[in-house]
C-alpha cells in the first residue's frame, strides 16, 4: 500500500558469484533441497548440471520458506452473539477510475452477527 524505499547493500541473492557452486544452484532453483538437486543430475534433467555436494550449513531462506503454519483451532473462534457487537472493516483503493461520484476509495463494514454489510465511497483516504 505504502512505498518503501530501502537501502541495502548486502544483496546476496541478486549476486551470480558465489564462493560455494552448491549454494549458487540452490539459489539458482528458489531453494531446492540438495538431494533434489542432486536428483535432477543423476537424472540429467538439466543439461550440464554438476553434480552437488550437500554443505554443512544451514540456509536461513530455505528454513524459513519451508515451515508450515499450524492450522486454526476446531470450535474455538469466536462470533458475535449480539448486531455490531463486532464489526469487520476494510479500506480499499486507490482505484484508477473514480466512480460516478468521484470517489477513489470505499470503506465496507459488515456485522459479524447479522453479516448485513454497509458500504460507503470515499473521495479522500483521509
Amino acid at each position: 500500500m505504502f512505498p518503501l524505499r530501502l537501502q541495502n547493500d548486502l544483496s546476496v541473492a541478486f549476486k551470480a558469484v558465489l564462493s560455494d557452486q552448491s549454494w549458487l544452484w540452490n539459489l539458482r532453483f528458489g531453494h531446492l533441497r540438495f538431494s533434489g538437486l542432486n536428483l535432477l543430475h543423476r537424472n540429467n534433467m538439466v543439461n550440464g548440471f554438476p553434480l552437488i555436494e550437500q554443505p554443512n550449513k544451514l540456509c536461513e531462506g530455505c528454513i524459513l520458506g519451508k515451515q508450515h503454519r499450524e492450522s486454526f483451532p476446531v470450535g474455538k473462534s469466536y462470533r458475535a452473539r449480539a448486531p455490531l457487537e463486532i464489526v469487520h472493516s476494510d479500506l480499499c483503493g486507490y482505484m484508477q477510475t473514480p466512480s460516478i461520484g468521484n470517489s477513489l476509495y470505499f470503506i465496507t463494514f459488515i456485522d459479524d452477527y447479522s453479516r448485513k454489510t454497509w458500504v460507503y465511497f470515499l473521495k479522500h483516504k483521509s
